[in-house]
């Protein structure tokens, strides 16, 4: 394998693939990026072996062949060199040699028949998604996503499709149990999703950090095992995790005994200055609700205590209620209303936090106990 590659063009390219790479893997392959030459162009391809990624980068092919190299090992020698063409040949026993105008290096990279097959990509269609919509999406359910590895069937963000009488829709739920979130939006194209997936933390993170800055749309294509989103030459590759998501609209009320309009901005600035005093493991707060009025406090023995009060528009009972502080303050930074409402039912039930500005968004709290 021989090429010339542009400095620029190549930093570039293995920028994007070092997030793929894995660096604590017992499976050297794992922390190498794969080279090779197809089509007259330079591939690079990373895989931890639950997300892959490829991207095609512009070069000078004199010889074809494959490499792989430590990913960030190379990409440390390649974004310091000059500003200059760069001669990249493999030589015998995986050696490869690059020089870049005075500068020269030898390097032993791995045979490329070590490192793991991509999936491919099967029979089915893909379709065109629009970049801004789901990134929205994404932003305002994955944050609910589990962190408990034990748990491995919460680490992630259930896709499904979801129709009314005059639309089709995406819809996107992530939970920790508890809390709740689940988006809405209309997609048009006639695209089917006969069967609903669960994409893993890291495949949702690598295609929003793929498609954020993007503008129009992008392709993907979904079978029982994998998705393959497409992104101008970046294809990505996620393995979808294999197992059953809760039944998660048993979670959301049907009917809510009380509806409680609070001031979103008022709110969100008292529960931070309220749990800053609260434990810092539970972030449990109080919630105190009478008519036209919301008390929130909380307390703690080794920092002290701290109570604010809002105007709200209530008029039912007084209750009182305990909520983890850092789970509002999550939803409520997502929603752009002037007034959050709350669907409160009995003293143990969830509350619903949804938006007038978004109803495809509805997010769900577990109460707990103070």
């Amino acid at each position: 394998m021989e090429i010339k590659i542009s400095k620029q063009e190549l930093a570039k390219k293995l920028q994007h693939v070092q997030s793929i790479v894995d660096r604590k893997t017992t499976m050297p392959i794992l922390s190498n990026v794969l080279l090779t030459t197809q089509n007259k162009k330079l591939w690079l391809s990373a895989t931890d072996l639950e997300v892959g990624m490829s991207i095609s980068a512009e070069a000078d092919v004199l010889t074809e062949g494959k490499i792989t190299i430590d990913a960030r090992s190379f990409y440390d020698v390649v974004r310091e060199l000059p500003d200059d063409v760069i001669h990249f040949s493999v030589k015998e026993n995986n050696r490869i040699e690059l020089k870049c105008g005075r500068s020269e290096f030898k390097i032993m990279g791995l045979a490329a028949d070590e490192f793991p097959a991509l999936p491919k990509k099967g029979e089915g269609n893909t379709f065109a998604f629009p970049c801004a919509a789901v990134v929205q999406m994404m932003e305002k359910a994955a944050f609910a996503m589990s962190t408990d590895e034990a748990r491995y069937n919460l680490n992630g963000v259930l896709l499904e499709q979801h129709k009314n009488e005059s639309a089709t829709f995406l819809r996107m739920v992530a939970t920790d149990g508890h809390r709740l979130s689940v988006v809405d939006r209309e997609m048009k194209g006639g695209w089917q999703l006969p069967k609903a997936v669960i994409v893993p933390r890291k495949g949702i993170a690598e295609l929003k950090r793929l498609i954020e800055n993007q503008d129009g749309s992008f392709d993907l294509w979904i079978d029982e095992k994998h998705a393959i989103a497409f992104v101008g030459d970046v294809t990505l590759y996620v393995r979808l995790i294999d197992g059953q998501f809760p039944p998660y609209s048993q979670v959301v009320p049907k009917k809510s005994k009380r509806v409680i309009v609070v001031p979103r901005k008022e709110l969100l600035s008292g529960l931070r200055r309220v749990s800053s005093m609260a434990n810092e493991r539970s972030k449990g707060v109080r919630f105190r609700f009478s008519p036209k009025h919301l008390e929130i406090s909380s307390s703690n023995p080794d920092r002290g205590e701290a109570r604010e009060e809002l105007s709200i528009d209530y008029r039912g009972e007084a209750f009182d209620v305990g909520f983890n502080a850092r789970y509002f303050l999550d939803a409520l930074s997502l929603i752009e209303d002037e007034q959050a409402v709350l669907e409160l039912g009995e003293d143990t039930a969830p509350c619903v936090l949804r938006s007038e500005f978004d109803k495809g968004f509805t997010h769900v709290i577990m109460p707990m106990r103070l």
